[in-house]
């Protein structure tokens, strides 16, 4: 009885030390620590390695009354444990096969194979089982586990196992050893792969303090509403010098490659592709030769992170790192921590942005509503009509209220609908014309069902967002023309609403158009704080659209559903549900 002890225990003990030289390996141990994640070569890589320690237990096995007493059920229910059904199932056939064409002739190779495949399943249920509950196994579990996969196998050589007298005097001699041992062996097995997890999920925890470190010192750059070339290749030092990677990529949306810290030659759309193809964090190996980044990116892999402002991704960042590094999960949780802090300050800054904007909108408003040049020059027009047109001078009157009265209201609110924005305009309107007579012609042309059709549909547009742009294009535009004429247009374009404001001016300089898209201060000042209000609003590709020239000016500007920010305060001024009396 002591021989059967003293084999089972040199056996598990053997196979501890292999399994424990196996994690050593760090391809062995890069395949382990892809728990959440196998491959399909990762899979098949686990069943080798567990079908071959089920192989080992068969033929290090002592014969015990014309069977053999063995260790395979580590190996087969390990499997499943560790590696889910493909794992599980892939090496119990494995040790099965092996075990009957072993000892073909034996009385009990049928009946252990089969008990082979029962313990591969038993273990890729429990782990289906464990993985459904997010848990993991305890100590007492694995111990239950493997006895109650003993007894299983006690029960198929009492089944199959013929004569039935042998099968039971086999039993009486093995199972107490095997089901006691096996069973402690299972624990001390078991908790050399968990460690290969353990030391992973250390690993994470690092990689997110990391990740805080780099985002700490990169937040001055970070909460810049306008990076450039120099802000990136500082913020890429900084990554370089905590992640110890082999390069860091800033990648814009429309592929640009200038904001970027490596020297690879890589066309963008290789990392644009990849990140496009995945909602969170993308990780990369390129296995075909005929590829041309196969050079580099077999020696290294790219990982990348969207950078986003609200549900709208402006850009992704990609890092390089060796191929051999040993946690591909703790590398890709500590890029997306990073990228949702940097996407989380950059929306920060652009909130703070917007109240600024916001202020000095609201300022404005207070300017109108005291201009003395526009109010001198609607009450002298309406003077003259009261002499001459008094029924005329009544509707202007009302005109100059509404236009005050939309201008006092402004301040209260974020977003307006289009109905009500464009009754400021044409309030506005209405009062130039009467000014400038046949000198200015008004055309409008917006969809009806942007403003009280029969099929109504609400369009929201941030407040005071349409008079700058047709003040500018009156003022600056149309009336530096013998015959003024400005036409505003409006439509449904998915994913939202387009409104157009052209006119016959002689168009902006090249200077101004130059200083305008380089967002520089000098210039048309109205145009430029519409312009970052867009941005700020409904994210940075959501500016005004100019195309100017000598027969005059085209601006455009797109209104979506959904803004990409917005407060709980500003949600109830859209929705029209504020508290304030």
């Amino acid at each position: 009885m002591y021989s059967l002890y003293s084999s089972l225990i040199i056996n598990i003990s053997l196979l501890v030390l292999i399994a424990t030289l196996l994690t050593k390996i760090t391809f062995v141990k890069q395949v382990m620590a892809e728990e959440h994640a196998y491959r399909t070569m990762d899979q098949l890589i686990l069943v080798v390695i567990f079908g071959g320690f089920c192989i080992f237990s068969t033929c290090s096995g002592v014969r015990v009354n014309g069977a053999i007493q063995n260790t395979r059920v580590l190996g087969a229910l390990a499997a499943g444990l560790l590696g889910g059904p493909m794992v599980g199932m892939g090496a119990a056939v494995i040790g099965a096969v092996h075990r009957f064409l072993y000892d073909p002739t034996g009385f009990t190779s049928l009946a252990c194979a089969m008990s082979t495949l029962f313990e591969g399943a038993v273990g890729s249920f429990v782990w289906l089982i464990f993985k459904r509950r997010e848990r993991k196994q305890t100590t007492l579990s694995l111990f239950l586990i493997t006895a109650f996969a003993e007894c299983s196998q006690m029960g198929f050589i009492l089944a199959i196992a013929r004569p039935f007298s042998d099968a039971l005097a086999l039993v009486k001699v093995i199972a107490v050893p095997m089901t006691l041992v096996n069973s402690l062996g299972m624990i001390l097995f078991f908790s050399v792969f968990d460690e290969v997890f353990t030391s992973q999920d250390l690993l994470a925890a690092n990689k997110i303090r990391l990740a805080l470190t780099i985002a700490d010192e990169c937040i001055p750059y970070i909460q810049k509403t306008a990076r450039t070339r120099s802000d990136y290749d500082a913020m890429a030092e900084i990554i370089k010098k905590y992640a110890n990677c082999n390069g860091v990529l800033f990648l814009e949306r429309d592929g640009k490659t200038g904001l970027n810290d490596t020297k690879l030659v890589i066309p963008p759309e290789l990392f644009l592709e990849l990140c496009e193809e995945n909602k969170s964090v993308a990780f990369c190996r390129v296995t075909d030769k005929k590829d041309t980044n196969y050079r580099y990116l077999r020696r290294y892999s790219a990982f990348g992170a969207p950078l986003t402002q609200g549900k709208v991704i402006w850009a992704y960042l990609v890092i390089f790192l060796p191929r051999q590094v040993l946690s591909t999960q703790a590398e890709m949780d500590f890029l997306e921590g990073f990228a949702k802090f940097f996407s989380t300050n950059y929306e920060l800054a652009q909130v703070e942005k917007q109240k600024k904007l916001r202020q000095r909108a609201e300022y404005q408003a207070l300017q109108s509503q005291i201009n003395p040049h526009f109010l001198f020059n609607s009450l002298n027009t309406i003077s003259f009509f009261c002499r001459e047109k008094p029924e005329r001078a009544r509707e202007l009157l009302l005109a100059l209220s509404v236009y005050f009265r939309n201008t006092l209201e402004a301040t209260d609110a974020y977003m307006i609908p289009l109905e009500k924005e464009l009754a400021h305009v044409k309030a506005y309107l209405e009062l130039e014309e009467a000014r400038f007579e046949e000198r200015l012609t008004v055309k409008i042309n917006v969809d009806p069902d942007s403003c009280g059709g029969e099929q109504k549909k609400e369009v929201l547009v941030p407040t005071l967002i349409l008079q700058p742009i047709v003040e500018n294009a009156v003022k600056h535009g149309a009336m530096k023309r013998e015959h003024g004429v400005v036409t505003i247009t409006g439509r449904f374009e998915e994913p939202g609403y387009s409104v157009v404001v052209t006119d016959n001016g002689p168009g902006l300089s090249p200077q101004a158009l130059e200083n305008f898209r380089q967002r520089k201060k000098e210039g048309k000042y109205g145009l430029q704080n519409v312009d970052a209000r867009m941005r700020s609003i409904y994210g940075e590709n959501s500016g005004l659209f100019i195309d100017t020239g000598e027969d005059g000016t085209r601006v455009t500007m797109h209104f979506y559903k959904e803004p990409a920010y917005q407060t709980d305060a500003d949600k109830k001024l859209r929705t029209g549900k504020d508290d304030r009396r």
